[in-house]
């Protein structure tokens, strides 16, 4: 029991590390905050639109979100926030808070399928969206595009 809550106390703060490599996800700020802090800041925004229970979305997260040169790209570009678009029981209170605006997001932006990507400009214009799952090259070179609106299109793949 001691080695395993010894190995559990040593493991903690490298899997704490590993989360901060990847993409820095805003939590406690609402929708109207990651605007102010994008324009502030003259960053993009990039928003994950996802469920509880997509499969999909589950793989970016753990797979190319958490990647190392992701999160230090997207630091330097982009203001980042997930946003959960379904309710469950079990939300906590900054999912909640966030239930009207997702509801109006995926109004407005015909969310309908995830995980459905949007970027916005510092200034809070929609100027790219991407849905769908794929792989770390493909996602940073679709949100590098993002950044110049000019040369954007509907999905390409």
């Amino acid at each position: 029991m001691k080695k395993k809550l010894l190995l559990l106390i040593f493991l903690l703060p490298l899997a704490a590390m590993a989360q901060d490599k990847g993409i820095r996800f805003e939590h406690a700020l609402s929708w109207k905050e990651v605007k102010a802090k994008a324009k502030k800041e003259g960053k993009f925004i990039f928003m994950d639109c996802f469920t509880t229970w997509c499969g999909p979305c589950k793989r970016m997260s753990s797979e190319v979100f958490s990647e190392p040169a992701i999160g230090e790209y997207f630091s330097e570009k982009f203001v980042s926030v997930k946003v959960q678009m379904d309710k469950t029981s079990i939300d906590d209170e900054a999912v909640k808070s966030w239930y009207d605006d997702a509801a109006a997001i995926a109004k407005e932006y015909s969310v309908r399928s995830y995980p459905t990507f949007l970027y916005f400009s510092p200034e809070g214009k929609l100027v790219h969206r991407e849905e769908g799952s794929m792989s770390a090259g493909l996602f940073l070179e679709i949100s590098a595009r993002a950044l110049k609106p000019a040369t954007t299109t509907s999905p390409t793949r």
